[in-house]
């Protein structure tokens, strides 16, 4: 199977290459908010991050490109924005520019470092940003900074919570203990237990009666909210960025929670929900990237079945073209750029 993954993710790779604009971006012809590219760009850098050293080599022109068209809007907003400047998923997006320049192993000017890192320290929902230590979404990172919603949260969430703690833990340890980082990320910590159910699964965030908590509830005040397999994925990540070691109760609590879920079909945590709601394959990709990078977390004896299965399942969603598209548009993976960034970091994981 993995010759088979390897064929799959070269033309899945090619395909996005081919998509690049004569600008250096890539620009959804799906969605208005995301056709000026920043946010989609960022995605897709962070996915030929993942890909095998060599191969990286192969799409380094390609990349430069990239990080060239994104420089034009850091240079006018202080993060990674689009070339006239208009923000879009400005957290997400310095938080993938950071950790996608450390993996293609490019140098990143200090200046712009000290930069990204300025705006997702800014962007932490603490007293800084006008809550109090006592606020559910104290110590998380929303959509963002704090020059762009002061004293409002527009919904701390474990997914750019996690992107922005994977960001912050490659900073050097000087560097990083002078800039804050360390407390920034005790505190990011602290918001992410707080998304950890009993069970040991993860809900996309604990602000209370939040719909973004898309596994709904299972109580009707809305004050038990139900985990799922994406939201998991990335606390188990978000929690690895923090230290925590896999042999902490945190961590195989959560691993333990996936391990009972093998079904790739349908994102776990779904079941029982009705089906016009959307969630169940609305995730499909997202989850695969997630799943496949914790899979080397769970037990010796379930890593490498659960690895080819996956391998498998990605490589049987491929479209004749290369790309990969969701039916279902409930997470804007009917966008091929989306869905095809996702799959291809799924699919460079496992292998």
């Amino acid at each position: 199977m993995s010759e088979e993954a390897k064929r799959s993710l070269s033309r899945g790779i090619d395909w996005l290459i081919a998509q690049q604009a004569a600008d250096g971006g890539w620009h959804s012809q799906i969605y208005g908010q995301l056709k000026d590219g920043a946010a989609i760009t960022t995605l897709i850098l962070d996915a030929l991050g993942y890909l095998a050293p060599i191969d990286q080599q192969k799409h380094l022109v390609a990349a430069k490109k990239a990080f060239a068209f994104l420089d034009s809007g850091l240079a006018k907003r202080g993060t990674v924005a689009s070339p006239d400047g208009s923000l879009d998923f400005p957290t997400y997006a310095a938080a993938l520019y950071l950790t996608a320049m450390r993996r293609l192993g490019m140098r990143i000017a200090g200046d712009t470092r000290r930069q990204l890192l300025g705006y997702l320290l800014g962007a932490q929902v603490i007293e800084a940003r006008g809550f109090a230590v006592d606020s559910p979404s104290y110590g998380g990172w929303d959509f963002l900074g704090k020059g762009d919603a002061q004293a409002i949260t527009t919904g701390t969430n474990i997914s750019v919570t996690r992107y922005v703690l994977e960001a912050l833990a490659q900073e050097p340890g000087v560097a990083g203990q002078a800039s804050g980082i360390p407390k920034a990320m005790k505190l990011g910590n602290s918001y992410v237990m707080r998304c950890q159910r009993p069970d040991g699964g993860f809900v996309f965030t604990c602000e209370p009666m939040s719909l973004s908590n898309k596994a709904a509830f299972a109580d009707k005040e809305l004050t038990d909210p139900r985990p799922y397999g994406t939201a998991t994925c990335d606390g188990i990540l978000a929690l690895v960025a923090c230290g925590v070691q896999v042999t902490e109760e945190q961590l195989q609590k959560s691993i333990a929670w996936l391990v009972k879920s093998p079904g790739l079909e349908l994102v776990p945590g779904f079941e029982g929900l009705p089906a016009e709601a959307g969630w169940q394959r609305g995730l499909r990709f997202y989850y695969c990237a997630g799943l496949a990078q914790v899979l080397p977390l769970f037990p010796a004896s379930e890593i490498a079945p659960r690895r080819e299965a996956l391998a498998k399942h990605i490589v049987g969603l491929q479209t004749k073209d290369g790309s990969w598209i969701n039916e279902s548009d409930r997470m804007r993976e009917n966008d091929p750029l989306i869905a095809t960034a996702l799959a291809a970091t799924a699919l460079a994981s496992c292998l």
